[in-house]
């Protein structure tokens, strides 16, 4: 018996590997055009508030989807829905890329959100899947910090090729993204779930349902989903904000986006491998997701509203090192929480992330055209009100 454990968590380490390498690739690719969306946007015409509403289609696609890819994955296994997701994101990049009229674009939005959606939830469901709860953080860490280089590769990559063409990098994105999709394949194998074999596929729609809640927010996992909510906004009105701002304000070539993203997904992969670790060893999650709440939001009002341009760049890198441990933390806590159906736990996660990302993106968006600095203030408020709400936070309150 003590054999097959052994053996079992052997191939677990394996696999885990295998999806942080595979994981570091597919958000390069995710991430690539990032740095020419901006460019899309002012070459074609379109209104400022686009990079907002844009972002926020996406979103919406992420809430409504994200609990479905969940519990689909936790009945059918996780394999085939990593693979969907990617095929589908490529796919609908290039309709993004290729298209010139904001209706097509809108829909592609719509369709990418779903596609990402799908391989992000699954991942992470998987990679709970495969870590017991006393390694989780550790490896959550390291998720978290594919997702920073990645994005930091995907980002250069993108900036670097659609320099002269912004079409060039969204017909490269697509293109990346198929063949990731085929290495796929092999290299994960289709682990058992408990409801695999089930003839009658059971799909989690209760957060579409007209109620008014579906969940405790009193509870411990209730408000640590609410602070996923609001992180989330801070993280996406900064995010794709400043996307804009370098191009927009600044008037910087899409090569110079690449490069701010990139230096942001290093300090981010800093952060998780190194720092986060560290300090989940010396200070309590509860503890530690507090603090990080308060820093972002306070590094982030400070860049905001003072005039000097050296103070105001330290403060937002220490804005992007620091709101790099918070999702590890906050996702760490929320699945020691979660008795069973990681898959759904994660799913309704994402629909919360989803949600911040909607009001994030959107507020953004509309308050740019008032003054370019805004969306940066309402990001740091909304972490200072995360912040306040961890205070009700009690770990026996499930």
């Amino acid at each position: 018996m003590d054999r097959l454990i052994q053996t079992e968590e052997k191939a677990n380490r394996k696999q885990i590997h295998i999806l942080l390498i595979l994981n570091l690739f597919i958000m390069a690719a995710f991430n690539m055009a990032h740095p020419v969306t901006p460019k899309l946007i002012n070459e074609n015409g379109f209104p400022s508030y686009m990079f907002g509403v844009f972002f926020a289609l996406m979103a919406v696609a992420n809430y409504v989807m994200s609990p479905v890819w969940g519990s689909l994955s936790d009945q059918k296994g996780r394999k085939k829905f990593l693979i969907l997701g990617v095929i589908g994101y490529g796919l609908s990049q290039w309709g993004f890329g290729l298209s010139h009229q904001i209706l097509p674009i809108m829909i592609f939005r719509l369709v990418g959100g779903t596609f990402s959606i799908c391989y992000i939830t699954t991942a992470l469901a998987y990679l709970t899947d495969l870590t017991s709860p006393k390694e989780r953080m550790r490896y959550l860490s390291y998720y978290t910090a594919t997702l920073s280089l990645g994005a930091s590769i995907g980002s250069l990559l993108g900036g670097f090729i659609g320099q002269n063409n912004y079409q060039y990098t969204f017909l490269a994105q697509g293109s990346f993204c198929f063949v990731l999709a085929l290495v796929l394949i092999p290299f994960i194998y289709q682990k058992a779930t408990k409801s695999e074999k089930h003839e009658k596929i059971v799909i989690y729609l209760e957060h579409l349902k007209p109620r008014r809640t579906t969940l405790d927010y009193h509870s411990a996992i209730g408000i640590l989903i609410v602070v996923m909510a609001l992180i989330n906004m801070t993280t996406t009105s900064y995010n794709s904000t400043i996307n804009y701002y370098i191009e927009s304000v600044l008037n910087m070539p899409s090569t110079v986006n690449g490069l701010v993203l990139a230096i942001a997904g290093v300090i981010g992969l800093i952060m998780n491998v190194f720092i986060g670790p560290w300090l989940s060893t010396k200070v309590a999650e509860k503890t530690l997701i507090r603090y990080t709440t308060c820093l972002t939001g306070i590094f982030l009002i400070i860049a905001s509203l003072v005039s000097s341009m050296v103070v105001a760049l330290l403060c937002l890198v220490g804005f992007v090192a620091v709101s790099a441990l918070v999702m590890p933390i906050q996702q760490s806590m929320v699945s020691k929480l979660a008795d069973k159906d990681y898959g759904t736990v994660m799913g309704v996660q994402g629909s919360a992330k989803a949600l911040g990302m909607v009001i994030g993106s959107l507020v953004s968006g509309f308050i740019f055209g008032i003054g370019p600095k805004l969306p940066f203030v309402f990001a740091g408020i909304a972490s200072i009100l995360a912040f306040v709400i961890l205070g009700r936070f009690k770990e026996g309150n499930k």
